[in-house]
């Protein structure tokens, strides 16, 4: 574990709770190389301010376990450099963050009126005019004028408890919204979930009907029976206006091995009112992180696309099934 060591500034003006920390010399080099690429001198030493601005609170984040997306910033893209002067710093699950530069002398900072939204704070950065050294003087949640008083900054870890409160929220949302599959071996299930003989017909699920797949789901089960220790349960799908109201069934089935892992089969199928699956149709399985792990996609005169793997008690992962603009999304816990 990492430990930030935190030096006060000796000024006055934001009751010396300051953070110290250098000026690398790779984030002056992403500086000048940012700052070359623009039109006039006064932009190059915006956008150069900018990116140092930003590059010191990431490492800070860093440096705290905080995790962070530059490459998504803004504020890192050639495009929005040029168009718009902005210093932010997208932080995954939680939005993007304004990190504003002032020079040593300043008093108060200016926050340009196009930075006034879709922000989660604002953080002031003073950098030193050896570009060596930045104090990170601290940290205020909204903002209702360009020029900003430093002496209205609260002390950074105000920006700390800001961070964590949101991923906190995010969090609970996360949770609340995941299907827990373990609760499916006790029979308890979520709205939405339907015995398969509910929503398909028994000739959908037999070879004679054209399914590519290796391995075919177990047998249907009732509302209290578990067939091999399997449970399966069905999930009608709503393409939307765009494809007709269109709807598509999502299968998934869980099944525990020796291993003590489960097996995990999904399907998609075309509804009882279509032979085949919609053309293009995309079933993924994405790991926690939200790298796509495995996926399958409908060709023509497809009935239905499967895919099958096995995790661990505990682990997550998000099922999509996406045809063309439209998405459907879940996340599950084995």
């Amino acid at each position: 574990m990492f430990k930030v060591k935190i030096m006060t500034s000796k000024s006055p003006k934001i009751d010396n709770f300051a953070v110290s920390l250098p000026i690398t010399a790779e984030i002056r080099h992403t500086g000048s190389q940012f700052a070359a690429q623009q039109p006039t001198k006064e932009k190059a030493e915006q956008i150069l301010l900018n990116t140092i601005a930003v590059s010191v609170v990431n490492n800070y984040l860093s440096m705290l376990g905080i995790h962070t997306d530059l490459a998504h910033s803004d504020s890192w893209n050639p495009v929005m450099q040029l168009c718009n002067n902005t210093a932010d710093l997208e932080i995954p699950g939680v939005g993007k963050l304004e990190c504003r530069p002032v020079k040593s002398a300043a008093s108060s900072c200016q926050i340009p009126l196009e930075v006034w939204d879709l922000r989660i704070g604002y953080v002031v950065v003073q950098i030193d005019d050896s570009l060596k050294k930045a104090d990170i003087l601290g940290f205020i949640l909204q903002v209702s004028t360009e020029e900003l008083p430093l002496n209205d900054l609260k002390p950074p870890e105000a920006l700390i408890d800001r961070i964590h409160e949101l991923l906190e929220s995010q969090e609970s949302t996360d949770d609340n919204s995941l299907i827990n599959l373990g609760q499916w071996f006790n029979n308890i299930f979520e709205t939405g979930w339907q015995t398969v003989e509910n929503l398909l017909t028994p000739e959908q699920l037999t070879p004679a009907f054209g399914f590519r797949s290796v391995e075919l789901l177990e047998p249907t089960v009732s509302e209290s029976q578990i067939v091999n220790n399997s449970v399966s349960r069905a999930k009608l799908i709503n393409l939307g206006l765009q494809f007709n109201n269109r709807n598509v069934v999502l299968l998934l089935e869980i099944k525990p091995e020796e291993s003590e892992s489960i097996a995990v089969t999904l399907q998609v199928h075309s509804s009882s009112n279509d032979i085949y699956l919609p053309e293009s149709l995309k079933l993924q399985v994405l790991e926690s992180s939200g790298e796509v792990f495995m996926q399958a996609q409908a060709r023509n005169r497809d009935n239905y696309v499967q895919l099958q793997f096995s995790g661990q008690a505990e682990e997550v992962f998000t099922v999509e099934i996406t045809l063309g603009d439209v998405k459907f999304s879940e996340q599950f816990k084995l």
